[in-house]
């Protein structure tokens, strides 16, 4: 091996090393991280929506609705 080959092998392994150690390298996981937390953070509203809880929301009451805009009154029982 050359030494031109040599220092090419160390620059090689220099560049494959994440940079753990410097601020730019920290802020590059805190932001990733961040990002991942946004994601799961918002998946878990959808995977609620799919799978929590019927609510009985406006856009249900829509076809109970009267002209005044309030629910019909109960029928009177017999």
């Amino acid at each position: 091996m050359s030494t031109a080959e040599i220092a090419d092998n160390k620059w090689e392994l220099e560049a494959s090393r994440p940079p753990l150690a410097t601020t730019a390298g920290i802020l590059q996981i805190v932001v990733v991280a961040a990002f991942a937390c946004l994601f799961v953070w918002m998946l878990s509203f959808a995977l609620q929506g799919i799978f929590g809880a019927k609510r009985d929301t406006l856009a249900d009451q829509y076809g109970r609705l009267t002209v005044d805009g309030k629910p019909p009154a109960a029928p009177a029982p017999h």
